[in-house]
């Protein structure tokens, strides 16, 4: 049994391997942003959590171990916060405009011969960043900058 918790957490980690690390993309989605910053909290969190509840337990004594405690559970979570986040983020379907152009850049891949999966629903931000991922490896550098 997966709980949904547990499944939007892991779902915002795979949606954070799947969003396309292109600089043109940082001005229209947050997406970049909020992956570089979970990775960097991921990776220097949990040991920077630590060391300060040390040091305040050091400083501070047994009397504020439960305040301590609950800093350190608060700095401990911030990468599952920011991959929460993003498994929220990627089951959120598309705004109009964006489902607009998701909806021509699909046709233009279509167009240039490149075989997509059929379309079954107006499409959400994992759609989009899997359709990116695909336009990234499969079309030249003029083509993709002429859609942004």
């Amino acid at each position: 049994m997966q709980y949904p918790l547990y499944a939007t957490v892991r779902a915002g980690w795979t949606y954070s391997k799947e969003w396309p690390a292109q600089p043109e993309l940082n001005s229209l989605f947050i997406e970049r942003k909020v992956i570089l910053l979970t990775s960097i909290t991921a990776r220097f969190m949990p040991l920077s959590a630590l060391c300060c509840s040390a040091l305040q337990y050091w400083l501070l004594g047994a009397d504020y171990l439960p305040q301590i405690l609950a800093m350190l559970f608060f700095l401990a979570s911030l990468p599952l916060q920011g991959w929460y986040w993003l498994g929220v983020r990627a089951a959120t379907p598309l705004p109009p405009a964006v489902a607009a152009w998701y909806q021509q850049i699909r046709v233009k891949m279509q167009q240039q011969g490149i075989e997509l999966a059929s379309l079954k629903a107006p499409g959400c931000y994992r759609d989009l960043a899997q359709l990116l991922t695909k336009a990234y490896q499969q079309l030249d550098k003029t083509f993709v900058r002429e859609w942004l």
